[in-house]
């Protein structure tokens, strides 16, 4: 009896438990899978949204480091470094000539509600050198402010400010230099007009000689040269002349100059050639730009001071010029 009792016990309990083993199946083991199915989905949610914000940082955040250069007479260059955050360092070097020049140093941050770089603490100095290691600075302040910025087309701007001190009048624009291997500046200074023609690569070079045309004064002070451009600077009385020659390539304009004018015509040379001026008073050119066979040529003239927006040469002048450009 007791044999035939525990037989059929131990049948019923093991009915019992094959009916609570599958009951734990259908019931606990689905409970932990999606526990472990959601954290998981939590994390990639977690992951997602931090590619995200990291891809949108570096989407939205411009690069501000780097070196700039200005593209029309190459003679000022922006150095910008980045510290810690929002924070950069930026050096500004202008050359007025071969024993002076007009410098800014400036901790500056930026601000992404307006795509800003802004600085406050700017110190504005005139280095004077009496030989290649002895100099003087004047420091004319050093509490500037300003701001810079990136144009569509991917130009620096900048904006100071304290013109009414450093003559940084309006705006001005930078482009970003893509410097070769060990070299600091893409422009070379030389002695003359031919030595830029040979470092360009462009035969000979003529300019206005340094003496009165149409009653203006012309005076030639610097000549440079880069990649197949050379270029000559100096003065229309007291405005800034840059005047280029280089190889006709990728664009016609090799001015370097991306202001917008309020005037455009144009006049045929004694050449035959058609020359195209910007201005932003009727009939007084700021640019000029032409083709003649395999090169590119352009004029640029900016005034000072009050005139700096209105200031240019007359059809007639322009004329003249043209025909000494070669």
């Amino acid at each position: 009896m007791k044999k035939k009792s525990l037989t059929a016990l131990m049948g019923a309990m093991m009915i019992m438990m094959s009916a609570c083993g599958n009951s734990a199946v259908e019931t606990t083991v689905p409970s932990d899978v999606d526990k472990v199915a959601e954290e998981a989905a939590e994390g990639v949610e977690a992951v997602e949204e931090t590619v995200d914000e990291v891809t949108e940082d570096v989407v939205d955040k411009p690069d501000f480091t780097g070196s700039f250069t200005e593209p029309i007479a190459g003679r000022c260059n922006i150095d910008i470094e980045r510290l810690e955050g929002d924070e950069y360092r930026v050096t500004v070097r202008w050359s007025g000539s071969a024993f002076e020049s007009s410098n800014w140093e400036m901790t500056a941050t930026y601000y992404e509600s307006t795509g800003l770089l802004e600085y406050t603490d700017a110190k504005f100095y005139i280095r004077t050198y009496t030989d290649e290691e002895n100099y003087t600075d004047d420091v004319k302040y050093t509490d500037g402010a300003g701001e810079f910025w990136f144009e569509e087309d991917g130009t620096l701007g900048w904006r100071s400010a304290n013109m009414d001190v450093d003559g940084i009048d309006g705006e001005t624009f930078f482009e970003r230099v893509e410097y070769y291997p060990g070299l600091a500046n893409p422009w070379h200074e030389v002695d003359d007009a031919q030595a830029a023609a040979d470092g360009a690569g462009v035969g000979y070079f003529m300019v206005p000689e340094n003496k009165e045309y149409n009653g203006n004064a012309f005076c030639i002070t610097e000549y440079d040269y880069m990649e197949h451009i050379a270029q000559a600077t100096g003065l229309v009385g007291s405005a800034e002349l840059v005047i280029r020659k280089g190889l006709n390539q990728d664009s016609e304009d090799i001015s370097g100059d991306y202001n917008d004018y309020k005037y455009n015509w144009s006049f045929t040379s004694a050449d035959g050639f058609e020359i195209n001026c910007f201005g932003n008073a009727e009939g007084k050119t700021i640019k000029a730009i032409w083709v003649s066979d395999n090169f590119s040529y352009s004029v640029n003239v900016f005034g000072q001071g009050d005139e700096s927006e209105t200031y240019g040469l007359s059809d007639e002048t322009m004329k003249i010029i043209v025909e000494l450009i070669q």
